[in-house]
C-alpha cells in the first residue's frame, strides 16, 4: 500500500533495486544499496582492488530520463573530494573525470548529464547508452566493468 503512494518513477527506481540484476551484482559483491533518499540513491561499487567507490545517484524522471551520478564519500554523505576518485588511464581516466561538471557527473555515454553535447555518442558508444529497462543496472555495470579492468589504476593519490 506504501509503494501506490509513491510516484511512478520513485515506484520504478525501487522495482529495479528490488530486482533480480540487481541481487545479483551485490550478491557477486560488485555493488551494495546504501541509502535511498528520493530522488537520490547512494551506492558502493567494489573495484578489483577492493576499494568500495560510492556513488550518488540524481534519479528524477526514472527510468525514462537517465540517471546522472557523482562520487561520493559513504560514510561522511558528501561529494568524495577529487584526491579520492578512481584514476587510470584510457576509459578510466575518462569517466573519472573530476574536472568534468566540477565532478557532478561520471564522463559515460549513460549519464543524463554527460550525454547533452555529444550525440556522437550515440553511435559511436551505444552498448554504453542508458537503457530505462535495465535502469541503474546498465549504469552500475559500467561503473564496475570500469573499476575492474586493466585500465583501473587504483585511487588518486594512494
Amino acid at each position: 500500500m506504501a509503494d501506490e503512494l509513491l510516484a511512478p518513477d520513485q515506484q520504478m527506481l525501487r522495482v529495479h533495486l528490488e530486482s533480480g540484476r540487481f541481487r545479483s551484482g551485490a550478491a557477486l559483491g560488485w555493488w551494495r544499496l546504501v541509502v535511498l533518499t528520493w530522488p537520490y540513491v547512494s551506492i558502493g561499487v567494489t573495484s578489483r582492488d577492493g576499494i568500495e567507490y560510492g556513488f550518488r545517484f540524481h534519479c528524477h524522471d526514472y527510468p525514462r530520463t537517465a540517471a546522472t551520478a557523482q562520487p561520493w564519500d559513504l560514510e561522511a554523505d558528501c561529494p568524495l573530494p577529487a584526491a579520492r576518485w578512481p584514476t587510470g588511464r584510457g576509459r578510466v581516466g575518462l569517466a573519472f573525470n573530476p574536472g568534468w561538471h566540477n565532478g557532478t557527473s561520471l564522463y559515460l555515454p549513460c549519464d543524463r548529464d554527460s550525454i547533452n553535447g555529444h550525440e556522437k555518442w550515440r553511435h559511436e558508444h551505444p552498448a554504453l547508452l542508458w537503457e530505462a529497462e535495465k535502469g541503474l543496472c546498465k549504469y552500475l555495470g559500467i561503473i564496475h566493468e570500469l573499476l575492474n579492468s586493466n585500465d583501473y589504476g587504483g585511487r588518486r593519490g594512494a
